[in-house]
């Protein structure tokens, strides 16, 4: 049986939206929750939260999307 993580983080990007970060991650994990657009500057900050099976797969795809910050992973 594969370890699972609970991943949650912010997303630092430019030219995304909720709907883009859910469509890019759905099928690394379960349980994906995408916060509303956090105004900062120019760029939003989203509020990311998803269960993996492979949170460095997850962090290397949310890296080409943005910068991600406040980053916390537990086991499930």
């Amino acid at each position: 049986m594969s370890t699972k993580y609970v991943l949650e983080f912010v997303l630092h990007a430019k030219d995304s939206s909720p709907k883009i970060i859910k469509s890019a991650l759905a099928e690394f994990g379960s349980d994906l929750v995408v916060g509303d657009c956090q105004k900062q500057g120019e760029s939003c900050n989203y509020q990311v939260s998803m269960i993996t099976e492979d949170p460095t797969l997850v962090f290397d795809l949310c890296s080409q999307l943005g910068r991600i910050r406040s980053v916390k992973v537990r086991e499930s």
